[in-house]
């Protein structure tokens, strides 16, 4: 077993015009405990000042630059320049705490059955940090509270030593719980890996394959579900990224809708066995999915929101309160509903 705690670690970063935050992004690189880093940035046909950016950091980065292709494209071309035997994600917009590589780095080495290995995050935006702390559960509905958090995605539960790493010195925590095992009959059902918070060995890459380059946006979870169908993965249960939330990122975006439920029909197509045995689940899941993206389309696109809220309804069944908020943002005109929304 390798347990090198020098060893190179690759972290790949996509960046498209990210200009105004990457420099961050890269200064919480290289705060980090661990310093053996191969940082690649795939500029993927920025045109703002991302280049610019990228010039102050020239002998500690690689940098490749490409026409626009897409998140996908940009993922394999970034992992395929990648030298270290450990890879990490991560977005030109979020910032990484100064433990995260090392302590991932650690766990994964101690743990050489582990293909990828993830873990909460907070979250920020222009105003400052967001509340809670751990974001995991507010941004991923399958980890709420209400839904037994993040353990009840893993079917196995261990205690991970904390000694010798920066947190420990830094507050006196000696030991974190760490989720683990095959999730994939869980993540077939919704994402709970968070991208940029992962951490994964080559092998990965060897028994997955690389990303799919027909997704456009989420192409990380139909990554994950192959990785998952390949081995276990694992969840460390502390904080070791702060996300960057905004109103004009890819996620909060109507495509990413869209995006979700294309890779989820996909992943059950693909899952036939899966699909006929949790039939009622799978339903639920493509009329949440269909009910989000009419959700999301409402305003812009009355025609094919409309054609999505009937799948949720018809097709999969789908009927709850948000279905007849949604139908009234479709037929209702936007002069009223701007007047609602000055009311609130």
């Amino acid at each position: 077993m390798n347990t090198d705690p020098q060893a190179l670690v690759s972290v790949v970063i996509p960046a498209y015009n990210a200009s105004g935050t990457l420099a961050q992004t890269l200064d919480s690189l290289f705060a980090q405990t661990h310093t053996n880093l191969d940082v690649v940035v795939v500029d993927d046909g920025s045109t703002d000042g991302t280049a610019k950016v990228l010039e102050a950091y020239a002998g500690r980065v690689r940098v490749i630059r490409q026409a626009n292709a897409g998140i996908a494209v940009a993922r394999n071309v970034s992992v395929q320049a990648a030298r270290g035997e450990y890879i990490a994600l991560l977005d030109a917009d979020d910032l990484c705490r100064p433990d995260r590589i090392a302590m991932q780095l650690r766990y994964l080495q101690s743990h050489p059955d582990i293909l990828l290995c993830s873990s909460d995050f907070g979250a920020f935006d222009a105003t400052g940090p967001l509340a809670p702390a751990s974001y995991c559960g507010v941004y991923y509905s399958r980890c709420s509270a209400r839904r037994g958090g993040v353990r009840a995605r893993y079917p196995h539960e261990e205690t991970f030593d904390l000694l010798h790493q920066e947190r420990a010195r830094q507050n006196g925590q000696d030991a974190i719980a760490v989720y683990w095992g095959e999730v994939h009959d869980e993540l077939v059902q919704g994402n709970f890996i968070h991208p940029p918070t992962v951490m994964f060995r080559r092998a990965a890459l060897q028994r997955a394959g690389m990303f799919d380059t027909d997704i456009k946006i989420v192409c990380e979870w139909e990554w994950f579900v192959r990785v998952a169908r390949a081995g276990p993965v694992a969840h460390l249960d502390i904080p070791l990224l702060d996300y960057r939330r905004s109103a004009t990122q890819i996620s909060s975006s109507p495509r990413t809708a869209l995006d979700s439920l294309a890779v989820a029909r996909k992943i059950y197509a693909r899952e036939g066995e899966l699909g006929r045995r949790r039939d009622r689940r799978v339903r639920r899941h493509l009329g949440a999915l269909s009910l989000s993206a009419a959700d999301m389309l409402a305003e812009l696109q009355p025609q094919a929101a409309i054609g999505l809220l009937a799948s949720s309804v018809f097709a999969y069944h789908t009927f709850k309160s948000q279905t007849l908020r949604t139908l009234f943002k479709i037929i209702a005109p936007s002069g009223l509903l701007d007047i609602l929304r000055r009311a609130r």
